[in-house]
Formats: structure tokens, C-alpha cells, sequence
């Protein structure tokens, strides 16, 4: 859930098919799926477009679903020292928007209008562990947020790397915040594609009932 530097490369595709979901006393939501494109816009800017396929399943009621908010955004590292032992550091900025002619929001699935989203990601190589740390901030019509992330990763062997994590969000007060903690795994099939898994739960949330579950599963093909 934790953002970093990383870009495709110039010309370069990096596409992603995947299944989240969150467990909640009482209810359920799942993408399924999320399909995420990213193009390299040469070396250190990227180009992304991502839509999900939400469905919320709570007690008592029928299910609903329906495509989920469109997100559109570019990448810029614009430090990249990783190779003489320093930081990589990219800008993120994002903009999560209604599909036209979705009614999405009518069904409560979505929240109605755009929401801006403009995290900055750092990342710092340690030996052979990986940190990466983001922080943003949602610029929404209701209620903007801040969000935040730390995860450190590191191989377990040439084809299979280890990660933990811990990713929230704040109103941006600090007086309300919800924290997950999620620990996963990267498989490398070949060169061009990984299989990803990650399962996790919220430590605390002040405004829902704390998540049990939170988990994802996706296929990332490079080319």
C-alpha cells in the first residue's frame, strides 16, 4: 500500500491485475478487480491510470457493487543518489475522479466529486534491505486527510522478497487516524511478471469498526 520511487523506464509498461478486500464486523469490501496501467515517460517520470471493481457486501442488506472512482496521475523522481548509498525521491501527484455515467456514488459505493491526492516518496537502501516511506495528503470536497506509509522489504532469495508494513490515515487534525499493519511477499515467475500477496489487519481506526482482515493478491507484468 506504501508508494515508492520506482518507474517503469523509458518506453516501458507496468501493468497490474489485483484483488483487495477489507473485513469489518459486519461488512465486507472488495476490488475485484483493480486494473492498474503505468507507462515510463522516460527514465524518472511515470504515467498512470487505475480503476477498480468495487463490491460491499453488509449485514442485513444486498450486496452492491459497481466500477469504483477512475485515479490518474504522474510520477517524478526527481532524486534519484541510490547508487552512491543516498535517497531516491519521487513527487506523486494524483487525481481520483467519477466515471461518467457510473452510478457508483448513488449507490454509496464512491463519494461523489474529485479528490486530489499529493504524496511524496522516499526510498533508502540499506545493505540489502529497502526502505520506503511515504506521506500525502487528500484534498477532498468533505473532509481532507493526511496518509502516510513505512515499509521495509528485503530478498529472501534471488526470486522471492519479504516486505512489512505499516500505512495509515489522519484527518488532518490528528485527532481521528486509522493504522494497518500488513506483511507480504513478491514472487518472481521470470523477468517480465511477479506474483504478489499481502494480508494484514487495522491496529486501531477511530471513526469505523477495526478492519480483521485486509488483504491483496496481483499479477504485475512488465514489458
Amino acid at each position: 500500500m506504501t508508494g515508492d520511487p520506482g518507474t517503469p523506464g523509458a518506453g516501458h509498461w507496468e501493468i497490474n491485475l489485483g484483488v483487495s478486500g477489507e473485513r469489518h464486523p459486519g461488512v465486507s469490501a472488495w476490488k475485484c478487480p483493480i486494473l492498474d496501467f503505468n507507462y515510463g515517460l522516460g527514465e524518472t517520470v511515470q504515467l498512470k491510470y487505475e480503476v477498480p471493481y468495487l463490491v460491499l457486501g453488509e449485514a442485513g442488506q444486498s450486496r452492491r457493487s459497481g466500477w469504483g472512482n477512475s485515479e490518474a496521475g504522474v510520477k517524478w523522481r526527481f532524486l534519484d543518489t541510490t547508487s552512491q548509498g543516498g535517497l531516491a525521491i519521487s513527487v506523486y501527484p494524483q487525481l481520483e475522479f467519477n466515471n461518467a455515467d457510473s452510478a457508483s456514488d448513488d449507490r454509496g459505493l464512491v463519494e461523489s466529486g474529485s479528490t486530489f491526492l499529493l504524496p511524496v516518496q522516499v526510498e533508502k537502501r540499506l545493505g540489502g534491505v529497502k526502505l520506503n516511506l511515504e506521506l500525502g495528503r487528500e484534498f477532498r470536497a468533505s473532509e481532507d486527510a493526511w496518509f502516510y506509509g513505512a515499509a521495509v522489504s528485503r530478498p529472501l532469495n534471488a526470486r522471492v522478497e519479504l516486505g512489512l508494513e505499516l500505512t495509515g490515515a489522519a484527518t488532518p487534525g490528528l485527532d481521528r487516524s486509522r493504522l494497518v499493519v500488513n506483511s507480504g511477499l513478491t514472487f518472481a515467475v521470470d523477468d517480465r511478471s511477479s506474483l504478489h500477496v499481502a494480508v494484514g489487519r487495522e491496529l486501531h481506526n477511530h471513526s469505523d469498526p477495526v478492519a480483521t482482515l485486509v488483504g491483496y493478491l496481483g499479477w504485475q507484468w512488465r514489458r
